[in-house]
């Protein structure tokens, strides 16, 4: 009840809006019942989403005795998981899953976030021919700047371009008329 998060939502009723006072008022009550209280679950920042190259994920909990455990496996953490000591830095694409764990209390509920991690470089558009050009367009961190390099046999690569930036449409002059089948084509960032 204290999200609009489609995938974990209150049906029809309360599912656009969070009621904070009538979540602390259930929170109070829970609390206030008999037995083992279950500590909250840790927070993600960022929650996830797309990232260029890698992504640093912190994770935190108010209540600083916790020890937060961690997968990204996409599998619910144990009391045998990693401990979080400090930022993660991911670089593949993976769903991070995170739990508090605690004596004399039970544990959090798990939270999780997907962080889809591309790399720093790749076409953004696929290549086209027209009068004998291919077209492509690099989507790469901003402000880099790549060479642009083709190979038909990934052992000699031939420079096309020194200086092509993020987001620019590149053209290759006559790539459809030397003959050769294949053509391969990278980007390579410049220091």
């Amino acid at each position: 009840m204290n999200t609009t998060d489609a995938a974990v939502k209150m049906p029809q009723l309360a599912r656009n809006l969070v009621d904070t006072n009538a979540v602390s008022v259930i929170d109070d009550w829970i609390n206030s019942l008999p037995g083992t209280p279950a500590l909250a679950p840790p927070s993600l920042t960022p929650t996830g989403g797309l990232f260029a190259a890698s992504a640093n994920v912190v994770l935190s909990h108010p209540d600083t005795n916790a020890i937060l455990r961690y997968t990204l496996d996409n599998t619910l953490p144990t009391s045998s998981s990693a401990i979080y000591t400090g930022p993660l830095t991911l670089t593949n694409n993976v769903v991070l899953q995170a739990k508090a764990f605690e004596a004399g209390f039970n544990d959090s509920v798990a939270v999780s976030g997907v962080f889809i991690v591309r790399p720093p470089i790749f076409f953004a558009t696929p290549g086209y021919f027209s009068n004998n050009q291919f077209q492509l367009q690099i989507s790469g961190l901003a402000g880099k700047t790549y060479l642009l390099q083709a190979t038909a046999d990934f052992t000699n690569w031939a420079t096309l371009s020194t200086n092509v930036a993020p987001a620019n449409l590149f053209t290759v002059p006559d790539a459809g008329a030397s003959g050769i089948p294949y053509r391969f084509y990278r980007a390579v960032e410049l220091p």
